[in-house]
């Protein structure tokens, strides 16, 4: 026997799969394709290389947090990846003067400010967010190559290369990083008013401010929060590869945290989304675009195979909602 419905009714085998896809979906779409690869490429089940990918998956994982944020709150912010490059070259070149967690720290807060800009602009004056974020990308990257005069700021401090290189207990502190990011953001989203008022602005914004929501500061808080974990992505990335070039970072940032944030199940529209989720669709992008490059497979046919991924993904959500007869939001 099934268990009921919101309509009393009794749920079949259909009902079942579709309320647990969001929960086994990804995790077992992951496994399948460590076990593929295990399969086709040896070199890919070496504990290297397997740990290798945990720490690159850092690189979208963290920014993703903040982004899955922004869309359940009904946004999105495609400026991610230019302010990615500018925190990274301001922070950094500070090094030298400040010294590393110093230039971690205004790495930090200047990533928050450029979010609580960017949510002024959508709130306060009223532009949408595709297009204050689209005006910022293009201004934060320009500032990126102003600040540097488009020249690499090279790092050598050891506290900021420790966050994207270090090991804890022979674990990569990137990949605790991570992973304390999602737990924190787990609990802000989850166990706090602010997470219920996310859900419920994303739901319905009428609805939000009837009920006595603010819903401008909610806002700002949230692109202050893809902010802070784009500064954070910023300096991991920035410390695995030794250099914050103003020119090459951040590069499709945008592209692949909204990526990995739709085919984790969050829906563009806004309303509820799944934070474990983009952390398995991180997963998935970092390790296909590995275990197609062990099969030398170009890169232009990785692209190929992470959007196939990414339509099966959103058209499994879509089927879901069918079998749950539900609307999508």
């Amino acid at each position: 026997m099934g268990r009921l419905n919101s309509r009393g009714e009794r749920t079949g085998m259909k009902e079942k799969f579709a309320s647990r896809w969001d929960s086994y979906g990804l995790p077992l779409l992951f496994i399948v394709l460590l076990i593929v690869f295990s399969i086709l490429a040896p070199a890919f089940r070496t504990s290297f290389n397997l740990i290798s990918n945990f720490r690159f998956t850092s690189f979208i994982g963290i920014g993703a947090i903040g982004m899955a944020f922004c869309i359940m709150n009904g946004d999105f912010d495609i400026s991610v990846g230019s302010m990615l490059s500018l925190v990274a070259v301001l922070g950094s070149s500070l090094i030298p003067v400040l010294g590393g967690v110093a230039g971690v720290l205004i790495t930090l807060l200047a990533a928050s400010f450029l979010g609580f800009v960017n949510g002024v602009f959508v709130t306060k004056l009223r532009i949408p967010a595709f297009i204050t974020t689209l005006g910022m990308m293009f201004i934060y990257r320009a500032l990126a190559f102003i600040y540097t005069n488009n020249t690499p700021v090279y790092i050598s401090d050891k506290f900021w290369l420790f966050i994207g290189n270090g090991k804890v207990l022979g674990i990569p502190f990137a990949i605790i990083l991570m992973l304390l990011c999602y737990v924190g953001a787990f609990v802000l989203l989850r166990k706090t008013p602010f997470g219920r008022y996310v859900i419920a602005v994303g739901t319905n914004r009428e609805a939000a401010l009837l009920s006595g929501i603010n819903v401008d500061r909610t806002k700002i808080i949230v692109f202050m929060l893809v902010g802070l974990f784009i500064g954070i992505a910023s300096v991991v990335i920035s410390a695995n590869l030794g250099s914050a070039n103003p020119g090459m970072l951040g590069q499709g940032y945008e592209f692949q945290v909204i990526t990995a944030v739709v085919l984790g199940g969050t829906v563009l529209g806004g309303g509820d989304g799944n934070l474990w989720g983009a952390f398995f669709a991180a997963m998935i992008i970092t390790f296909l675009k590995n275990g197609l490059g062990m099969k030398q497979v170009g890169s232009y046919w990785q692209l190929v195979a992470i959007g196939l991924v990414l339509i099966f993904a959103v058209a499994m959500n879509r089927i879901k909602y069918m079998l749950l007869g539900t609307k999508e939001v």
